[in-house]
């Protein structure tokens, strides 16, 4: 076991952490009304939702990969 093993398992739970909350934010921007009180136009509510979305769909693929990654390097 190499000394940054508690680093590797550190980073790689933040980036699911973050991913789940680009998740959580894009449900909330699309599904809830907590942004209509902040006076955001609909449009612009869906389109941050969708960018949201996207973006956290995107980090979990990446941790995923980077998980199997470090798992075949041992």
């Amino acid at each position: 076991m190499n000394n940054y093993s508690g680093t590797n398992i550190g980073l790689y739970i933040f980036e699911c952490v973050m991913a789940v909350l680009y998740l959580v934010i894009a449900y909330t921007l699309l599904m809830t009304d907590y942004f209509k009180e902040a006076a955001l136009p609909k449009g612009i509510r869906i389109g941050l939702g969708v960018l949201f979305m996207l973006y956290g769909i995107f980090r979990i693929f990446r941790a995923i990969r980077k998980g199997m990654k470090n798992r075949e390097n041992g």
